[in-house]
């Protein structure tokens, strides 16, 4: 994880304003200290949530969901390149 947001210097924020737009899109965590705001915990160094109970469980059901669907698609393109093996293996066998 990057440094916390609370602990850049001013020339920091202007250099890294890409990083700075990604770190605190969307605002999930509010430092309790200075208020910076930022995607996850360790972006800030004293977080507090700014999300509730049922967005939480929400963005926990559609990460599942997407890790989900990103291992079924492994597992198909896993297995469209042993069939692809086997039929070439196949087709160099044949007289």
């Amino acid at each position: 994880m990057a440094k916390a947001l609370c602990k850049w210097r001013r020339g920091e924020v202007e250099a890294n304003l890409s990083s700075l737009a990604i770190i605190t899109t969307p605002p999930r965590v509010a430092c309790s200290k200075c208020a910076r705001v930022a995607s996850e915990k360790g972006y800030v160094c004293r977080p507090i949530s700014l999300v509730s109970g049922e967005e939480k469980k929400a963005k926990k059901a559609s990460d599942h969901a997407a890790k989900k669907a990103k291992q079924k698609a492994a597992k198909k393109d896993k297995k469209g390149k042993a069939d692809k093996k086997a039929r070439k293996k196949a087709k160099s066998d044949k007289p």
